[in-house]
């Protein structure tokens, strides 16, 4: 694939953060495992990168491109496994699980499913508008 002059500047453009921002089949896996493969070529260990996706699929397609690129770079496909690219919810998680007592929070907290929260939304605005009922 072709790089346009954005993807390019995504790619190569070093000393900063990038986020990739675009639509869907506009290339960002491909954008975001080249800047990978870059950065690892330049001495940065893959497992010192923190890749971020919306959905698990993309996280593991990410993983499996970058596999496929490591051919030359054993070291890196031993790290590869323990590397951080994941979701952004699943990356949050994990930050609160690691610093829970620093939080005041359960080290169990899990992410729960949509449709959990919203039958505990519906019974949370039950109550509240019951108890606002027996008031008036």
């Amino acid at each position: 694939m072709d790089l346009t002059k954005e993807q390019s500047r995504a790619v190569y453009e070093s000393g900063t953060n990038i986020i990739v921002s675009a639509g869907a089949g506009s290339g960002k896996t491909t954008v975001l495992t080249k800047r990978v493969i870059e950065k690892i070529k330049s001495g940065t260990h893959i497992n010192e990168l923190l890749i971020l996706t919306f959905t698990k699929a993309a996280a593991a397609e990410m993983k499996n491109r970058i596999r496929e690129n490591l051919s030359d770079y054993r070291e890196e496909l031993n790290l590869l496994n323990s590397s951080y690219i994941t979701t952004f919810d699943s990356y949050a998680l994990s930050i609160l699980k690691k610093y829970h007592y620093l939080l005041n929070i359960s080290k169990n907290i899990e992410i729960t499913d949509e449709s959990l929260l919203c039958v505990e939304k519906n019974r949370i605005f039950n109550e509240i508008f019951d108890s606002l009922y027996l008031k008036f």
